[in-house]
């Protein structure tokens, strides 16, 4: 089950950030109540991004969320090349992540 505040959190940063798609790389739960705590996206951008960074700060500074949330950023030529090498992050996240958008 993928927790409603996440899926709102990412329907927002879709809206402002414009991103190809958006993967749940993993999320924080309590241990005896279950309820979340905190959680991470990573984001594929389009290449024509100009600044990276500065998507990454607007995002965080435009949307709001209940929880806290950590956002990893990809080009998409980037993504295409680390998604497919099994030692890197990226290709751990196209693995295990869920697709949100």
């Amino acid at each position: 089950m993928i927790f409603p505040a996440i899926l709102q959190t990412a329907k927002e940063i879709a809206n402002l950030g414009k991103p190809l798609q958006i993967y749940l790389i993993s999320h924080k739960t309590h241990p005896t109540t279950g309820q979340l705590i905190s959680f991470k996206l990573a984001l594929i951008v389009r290449d024509e991004t100009p600044n990276i960074s500065e998507l990454e700060c607007f995002l965080y500074t435009a949307v709001d969320s209940a929880y806290p949330y950590d956002l990893v950023l990809y080009r998409k030529s980037e993504w295409e090349t680390l998604s497919q090498d099994p030692r890197t992050f990226a290709w751990s996240i196209r693995e295990n992540g869920s697709v949100l958008a």
